[in-house]
C-alpha cells in the first residue's frame, strides 16, 4: 500500500487496526493540515495579513526535501 502523504509503500497490516499512514509524522500531517484549514477558513484577516500568512506557506512549503531553501540539501563543509 502506498502512503497517500508522502506516497511511500508500505505495510498496513500490524497488530491491531491496519494503518492508513505509513508514519507518525504522515498521520501528524494530515491531522494539523485539516486543523490548519479549518481556521483558515475561519479567518478574516486584511488584505497585508493575508500576504504575510501566504508568505508564511510558502516558507513552510520549501522545507519539504527538494525544496528552494531546503536544510536538509546543504551541503555540510
Amino acid at each position: 500500500m502506498n502512503c497517500p502523504i508522502c506516497g511511500n509503500t508500505f505495510n498496513p497490516y500490524t497488530a491491531g487496526k491496519p494503518k492508513t499512514y505509513c508514519s507518525d509524522e504522515c498521520r501528524n500531517y494530515f491531522k494539523y493540515k485539516n486543523a490548519l484549514e479549518k481556521i483558515l477558513l475561519s479567518l478574516k484577516p486584511t488584505r497585508e495579513a493575508k500576504k504575510v500568512i501566504k508568505g508564511d506557506m510558502f516558507r513552510l512549503s520549501n522545507l519539504l526535501p527538494n525544496g528552494t531553501n531546503c536544510l536538509s540539501s546543504k551541503k555540510e563543509v
